[in-house]
């Protein structure tokens, strides 16, 4: 009796000890954390970057800006584990979490980190000379929609469905922007649309190099059409000293955001939060786009936020009764 007596305890000891290592790997911050951006020649790229160098030199973590395929793969990816971190759209990742196409089921780990970041805009690039000077001209030539899985692609089957074609109309490759870029200005593509926020690096340095293009709008009623069944996305003017153009070029875009694994601790996503917000100077000059990025349109988005980071919004004051 003695001896089962023993054993018991030895067996509650080892158990006990488990729970807390188990419980203290659970709330410890991750050696590695991969962020999930984009193609090298967007906007998310470089605020990735810069997002791991905080966490790097204020955490002590092996953080790392991931290229990816973009705004809709991102969601995938923080689902199956493979980023920690991701940065997407809004209505990417509204749509990530419920299962809402072009997501074919629900994606529960995405959690909200901050929002407003930077405005995804819709910018159709075109090759000078290419014959191309409205929307319907894209039909039967060389477009580049962007990568595989960014919201590039999607937003244009919504567009061109609107105006009254499809994307099987177009030739279209999906290509990084900074790839696309380069082979519009050889002359191997007629058009380029791009989904960041401006200006998109990729034309920046097209123009640096030399390169000629034009850049076209979307019509009024192709925008409302648009809008009507996709009610996350709003109308931009995209300024004509922009992208040096001779009027104001209209078009649509779309937030963009931040979302992190619901899987990682509240202390864990806290301690990140606050890292993040501590150097926000770092972000807002990671890109030019996210001048503008501050703590209080941060907290406000369509998808729950982590525990962890609703609680360091709280605490700044920018969640009034946690809402």
């Amino acid at each position: 009796m003695k001896k089962l007596f023993v054993v018991l305890m030895v067996a509650v000891l080892i158990s006990s000890a488990l729970f807390a290592t188990a419980q203290a790997e659970s709330t410890a911050m991750p050696e590695f954390i991969e962020i999930g951006t984009a193609g090298t020649g967007g906007a998310y790229y470089p605020i990735g970057i810069a997002m791991a160098e905080i966490l790097n030199t204020k955490l002590g973590t092996k953080a790392t800006a991931q290229v990816t395929g973009g705004a809709v793969e991102n969601i995938r990816l923080i689902q199956e584990g493979s980023v920690k971190i991701a940065l997407t759209t809004t209505s990417s990742a509204y749509r990530g979490l419920k299962g809402v196409a072009p997501f074919t089921s629900a994606n529960p780990r995405v959690a909200g980190l901050f929002s407003n970041l930077t405005q995804g805009v819709y910018q159709i690039a075109v090759r000078r000379g290419s014959g191309i000077n409205n929307l319907n001209d894209l039909k039967g030539k060389r477009v580049s929609l962007g990568p595989q899985g960014g919201l590039g692609v999607e937003l244009s089957s919504y567009v061109f469905q609107a105006a009254g074609f499809t994307i099987n109309d177009v030739r279209a490759t999906f290509l990084s922007y900074e790839e696309s870029a380069t082979m519009m200005m050889d002359g191997n593509l007629d058009a380029v649309i791009i989904q960041t926020a401006l200006p998109n690096p990729a034309l920046r340095q097209m123009e640096a190099s030399g390169g000629k293009f034009d850049m076209i709008g979307i019509p009024e009623e192709v925008m409302q059409k648009v809008i009507a069944d996709h009610p996350y996305f709003a109308k931009f003017t995209i300024p004509a000293s922009m992208y040096g153009t001779p009027s104001e070029i209209m078009t649509l875009n779309s937030t963009n955001m931040a979302i992190i694994d619901a899987n990682l601790s509240e202390q864990v996503v806290y301690d990140i939060t606050k890292a993040l917000f501590e150097s926000i100077d770092a972000i807002r000059s990671s890109q030019p786009g996210a001048k503008q990025f501050n703590m209080k349109d941060a907290a406000q988005m369509p998808i729950p936020l982590h525990p962890g980071a609703k609680k360091y919004y709280i605490e700044q004051g920018v969640l009034v009764g946690g809402n």
